[in-house]
């Protein structure tokens, strides 16, 4: 099975769980936090992916690591079967997955913007308020640097990818007098 099935599949229900102790949004914060520190602390990282280490070992780990926050224990229990089944692996996937469910049921979606320079507040603001009105849901930008860039922006909803860079206007542009 693809990583990122068995990904989705663990999101799903984990979020199922969730949903029903209502605790969507709280695991979901659970999971980015522990997945920071697993980023942060990449040695922690392939300790917990690692099958050398035994998974006792690893659990006392990320029982010590959670201790230290007010992680729900729905989260903790999933964790303890992501280390039993050695699937410490699929975490990114996992977060990923479990981030789209939750704007899926909020009715949110995340906008990824590529521009060549930060965005002014203003800037960003009317562009939230743009991509709200178009897509008729809460947007939340997920803004990344592309220096690469000459101006302009791409931006990616889902799968629609609107290129406004000045590279692609030129790349238009010349498609038009090829006729």
């Amino acid at each position: 099975m693809h990583a990122s099935t068995l990904a989705k599949r663990y999101a799903s229900a984990l979020a199922d769980l969730a949903q029903d102790s209502g605790l969507l949004k709280k695991i979901g914060t659970d999971l980015v936090e522990f997945q920071s520190v697993v980023k942060e602390t990449p040695e922690f990282g392939d300790l917990l992916a690692n099958p050398m280490f035994s998974r006792d070992r690893q659990m006392k780990l990320v029982e010590i690591c959670v201790a230290k926050r007010e992680t729900d224990p729905l989260t903790r229990h999933f964790l303890g079967l992501l280390i039993h089944k050695r699937r410490m692996l699929l975490l990114n996937d996992i977060v990923a997955a479990y981030g789209r469910i939750v704007e899926k049921q909020s009715g949110a979606v995340t906008v990824q913007v590529l521009a060549p320079k930060s965005l002014a507040k203003a800037q960003e603001e009317r562009l939230v308020k743009v991509l709200s009105a178009k897509t008729g849901k809460d947007v939340r930008l997920d803004f990344k640097l592309g220096p690469e860039l000459l101006g302009g922006m791409i931006v990616r909803i889902g799968s629609v990818m609107m290129d406004y860079s000045v590279r692609g206007q030129l790349n238009r542009l010349k498609a038009q007098l090829r006729g």
